[in-house]
């Protein structure tokens, strides 16, 4: 593996170890044991030391199973799952569980609650079967799962207090990642003040315990506390525990001066340039995005190449690639070819990848600016069809692209609840103020409202209102 050039000086070269070579040759299955087969097909699954080959792999376990080996049908779900045949898993989950498999088990009611299985998931059925499971087993990931059901009402009611109760048992033991839960809501201030001190020691816990990218959360953390040096350290700790992204946020981090008199501007701009054109994904997405304002460009980097590195990602499957290269074609039109229609080909041939920046890749793609009129009309016509966080992610999205837009919205949602009588023309006029300013004070928002409702934090408390009432 490379080693990482971070933990170079500043002017030593960066090496490159050679990997080991992969086995080819062929392998005689039939004088193994039961043991030495399963590791085998473990192996063929993984790529551990030979070439990849899920096919047999599925097949070896199918004869293991059979043969009554009955941890191999949890290793078939695992490859049925990342070929997409999810009645398969499902069905070799069950099958499992029925011949005894504790695994198997686990991994289906774990599957269900996380919807893994797509529309055949049932969070309910799930969450019911994960907590007979943990009644007789301690096994920390089931309870750590259980633990975020509660959570998130996932199958059951919302019941933060006992997700944090089961968060609190498990980190006893030490599992990473409750610790991490743990120092999220010391973070938030989930059930007090925020305390910044208190996630920082659960964020090093974690860490500590195996969860690398929790060097990272401490790391932004001491940046908010001002202690710039244990910052770094804990990037480079995070570095050296390959926690993805580390390497690329800590090189933009000084590239931008956010180490104050720590930082290297040289050395930053160095490792991104390096790792962008080197394929890594995280370099390049920060690389790209500092390409849209003069000030931060890396004026020497090799932006085409670097945004057909992302295309090959995308093409992949890779969303962060996705998402970057929308936003690139999205902001710099200016300088890439074609950007438009580049970004149009994303939007209709990969919107599954863009996660939360669907609805606003979507609007930019599809609005135009030239038929105002029309284009609103339309991008609402579409809005008023979802529902719950589909609506609010829409609505957002809306006021980032096109703010008359936005206020269409406003006038014709409005109108819907009785507050605006008048046309919707999306021009913020005194009676869309008054509709809103009343609409504010009748949904308890008005100590936002009243510094301006088309401001950003006014506009995100107007669309939650407008959200739920969308749902009575």
């Amino acid at each position: 593996m490379r080693r990482s050039v971070l933990r170079l000086s500043f002017i030593s070269a960066i090496c490159l170890s050679v990997p080991a070579p992969m086995v080819f040759a062929q392998t005689d299955t039939a004088n193994m044991t039961t043991q030495e087969l399963f590791e085998y097909a473990e192996d063929l699954r993984l790529g551990d030391g030979i070439e990849s080959n899920p096919d047999l792999a599925l097949e070896l376990h199918r004869q293991l199973a059979e043969g009554g080996r009955a941890q191999s049908y949890e290793r078939m779900s695992a490859i049925l799952l990342s070929q997409n045949r999810l009645e398969e898993a499902l069905t070799a989950l069950r099958t499992g569980r029925d011949a005894g498999s504790r695994l198997a088990e686990m991994r289906l009611a774990i599957g269900h609650v996380r919807e893994t299985f797509g529309d055949l998931s049932d969070p309910e059925l799930g969450f019911n079967m994960l907590l007979a499971f943990t009644q007789t087993s301690d096994n920390p990931f089931a309870r750590y799962v259980l633990g975020t059901a509660y959570e998130n009402g996932i199958g059951t009611e919302v019941q933060i207090e006992k997700a944090r109760e089961i968060y609190e048992d498990v980190a006893e033991e030490g599992f990473s990642l409750a610790l991490r839960k743990l120092g999220d809501f010391e973070r938030d201030g989930t059930f007090d003040n925020p305390d910044l001190v208190a996630a920082a020691d659960y964020y090093r816990s974690a860490a500590e315990a195996g969860f690398g990218y929790s060097w990272i959360l401490l790391a932004r953390l001491n940046l908010e506390l001002g202690r710039t040096q244990d910052a770094i350290d804990a990037y480079e700790a995070a570095i050296d525990a390959d926690a993805a992204g580390a390497e690329a946020e800590y090189a933009r981090r000084h590239f931008l001066g956010e180490f104050g008199n720590l930082s290297n501007r040289n050395f930053g701009a160095r490792i991104l340039e390096t790792e962008a054109e080197a394929g890594d994904v995280h370099a390049a997405a920060a690389a790209v995005q500092l390409w849209e304002r003069r000030s931060r460009r890396i004026n020497s980097l090799d932006l085409e190449g670097v945004l057909a590195s992302l295309d090959a990602e995308m093409r992949n499957g890779n969303q962060r690639a996705t998402r970057a290269l929308a936003r690139a074609y999205r902001r710099l039109q200016w300088r890439i070819p074609n950007a438009r229609a580049r970004h149009a080909e994303i939007v209709a041939n990969y919107s599954d990848q863009l996660g939360q920046s669907e609805m606003r890749e979507y609007f930019h793609a599809t609005y135009d600016p030239a038929r105002h009129r029309q284009s609103r009309r339309e991008a609402y016509d579409f809005t008023k069809t979802l529902s719950g966080d589909a609506f609010a992610q829409a609505a957002r999205a809306l006021r980032a692209t096109e703010m008359t837009a936005f206020v269409y919205m406003l006038q014709r949602e409005l109108a819907e609840l009785g507050y605006y009588r008048g046309s919707a023309s999306g021009t913020f006029n005194r009676n869309t103020l008054r509709a809103t300013l009343r609409f504010c004070n009748d949904t308890g928002i008005s100590d936002t409202c009243i510094h301006g409702p088309l401001t950003y934090p006014a506009s995100m408390d107007i669309i939650e209102q407008l959200t739920e009432r969308r749902g009575v």
